[in-house]
């Protein structure tokens, strides 16, 4: 493992000196390899970096968790995620700022086993959950079920075990990220079921470090690079799935980046919407006892939104409130 770190270490300082000679900045960015991002895979892909003068590094991360804390580390510059870790990162008053939403997820849901389909969380009274603990779709089924009155056992279990639980028959149902639902899709054939969650939907932000906050003319040109990659993503979605598929690899097919494409909103962004799901979650961390620091107010969350790299290249993409 060292020896990796002091290899990737190693790669990056020659990189960044080849970068130097060319006249460009390199800044390195963590990101999961999924397809909840196809503007990072478009302006790879594409080579619009070098039209903002950087030389981007993108290092893969099993997990947003792991990326934000690479990031908090001072190992990135910049980290893609859902909205959760910085959640918790700024009631713990982590250095970092939030700069922008860059997708959205609006198709969550609950999977389970069988010949039918559940008739809603309902049918889930009594039963076992599996779902990773202190997560957004923890927060997203335990919302879910106070809202509809449903009293259920959630259990903790990691990402990598819950189909295997599912299948198993140790739990009734799994909470997991959208990452897993072709698995589950798969490996459960005909008995894969589902409920729907229409209530939530959850961000993908891009995170910077202390250094990279306290630049805003580099977040503005990496948000610019992004920004022509969304442009490209518009204009044609076909073409941009097979550059995502590309850039992935095997993390995900081109077939299941297609069949999910509809359920995400690609568009970079700050605004209220996501401030206020920020909050939601901060007070449910709070009330449940998983993270005992910070107030979890608005006025508090608003401090790590840096909005003027967004609002300096197209000020209607932050509607965030005064």
């Amino acid at each position: 493992m060292k020896q990796s770190i002091r290899l990737l270490a190693t790669t990056l300082l020659l990189a960044a000196g080849q970068a130097f000679a060319q006249g460009l900045t390199t800044v390195t960015i963590g990101w999961g390899a999924y397809p909840d991002v196809p503007q990072l895979a478009q302006a790879s892909d594409k080579g619009l970096w070098a039209g903002e003068k950087i030389d981007a590094k993108i290092i893969p991360f099993a997990s947003g968790r792991q990326g934000f804390e690479a990031l908090i580390g001072g190992q990135l510059d910049y980290a893609i995620m859902a909205e959760f870790p910085a959640v918790t990162g700024v009631m713990r008053n982590q250095k970092f700022s939030v700069v922008a939403v860059l997708s959205q997820y609006k198709s969550f849901r609950l999977i389970t086993k069988g010949d039918t389909a559940p008739a809603g969380l309902a049918a889930l009274a009594g039963k076992k959950i599996a779902m990773p603990l202190g997560t957004n779709v923890h927060f997203a089924i335990a919302t879910a079920l106070e809202k509809a009155g449903v009293n259920a056992e959630l259990v903790n279990v990691p990402p990598s075990e819950m189909i295997p639980a599912l299948t198993r028959g140790d739990v009734d149902a799994i909470m997991s990220f959208p990452s897993g639902y072709q698995k589950a899709k798969s490996v459960l054939g005909a008995q894969y079921q589902e409920v729907r969650m229409p209530d939530y939907s959850s961000s993908f932000v891009l995170a910077a470090s202390e250094k990279a906050t306290a630049n805003p003319a580099l977040t503005q040109r990496v948000l610019a690079a992004l920004l022509k990659g969304e442009a490209l993503v518009k204009a044609n979605a076909a073409e941009s799935q097979e550059a995502t598929a590309r850039y992935v690899g095997s993390a995900t097919t081109l077939e299941a980046i297609r069949a999910a494409w509809p359920e995400y909103e690609y568009r970079i962004k700050l605004d209220q919407a996501m401030l206020d799901t920020m909050v939601k979650e901060g007070q449910w961390l709070r009330a449940k006892g998983l993270i005992k620091e910070g107030d979890p107010t608005p006025a508090l969350y608003r401090k790590w939104l840096a909005d003027a790299p967004l609002k300096a290249l197209d000020p209607s993409r932050v509607t965030l409130a005064p």
